[in-house]
């Protein structure tokens, strides 16, 4: 039975994080940028060719917490009998691939559809200087033992943030803000009659 530091653990996915909130700035920014170079040059028309360039200047992940958990490590002999436990902080980061945003511009009812790809965790990076074990069995405490204890919380971090709903659905609340804000300034900026729906 897996042990947990409940703790960490109170709805740490609540509140939209420094990093989210960072990501969006600086997507707006580098939108702002792109469209500012763009309106001097050519004279402006809403296109699915377009829209794909302003939505690709981002390229990072929508949302990033922290997440800190305790691993059980099995005996090799044994896989009923725990080696050890080991205590982790960890950074995950989610999001999703702006390559595969999907744009579809209707002209003549002026809309706008922007398909969403789906949500996927994109980084896990374990502290390793934050590692802490208790022994089970001594004969466990080698000196690898860190690396074994590393790919342990790996797995670990993976297996339990694949099944947090919350962080799928703020990484996804997050991605339709920022691409909403990528794409809306240019739109109104050109004819602020277009509707604009992410699904």
């Amino acid at each position: 039975m897996r042990t947990e530091d409940t703790h960490s653990r109170n709805h740490p996915f609540r509140a939209l994080t420094v990093s989210a909130l960072a990501i969006i700035i600086l997507s707006l920014l580098a939108a702002g940028i792109w469209i500012k170079r763009q309106t001097k040059n050519e004279p402006q028309i809403i296109s699915q060719s377009r829209l794909e360039k302003i939505i690709r200047v981002s390229k990072l992940s929508t949302f990033e917490t922290i997440y800190n958990g305790i691993a059980e490590v099995e005996s090799k002999e044994n896989a009923d009998q725990i080696d050890y436990y080991v205590y982790y902080e960890s950074r995950v980061k989610a999001g999703i691939d702006f390559k595969q945003v999907g744009v579809q511009v209707d002209n003549e009812a002026k809309k706008i559809t922007v398909k969403m790809p789906e949500i996927e965790i994109t980084d896990v990076n374990v502290d390793i200087a934050s590692l802490e074990y208790i022994f089970e069995n001594k004969k466990a405490n080698t000196p690898t033992v860190s690396q074994e204890a590393y790919k342990a919380c790996q797995a670990d971090v993976l297996n339990e943030v694949e099944n947090e709903p919350d962080i799928y659905e703020l990484a996804e609340q997050n991605a339709e803000n920022v691409i909403s804000a990528l794409i809306r300034p240019f739109v109104e900026q050109v004819d602020a009659e277009y509707v604009l729906e992410i699904d």
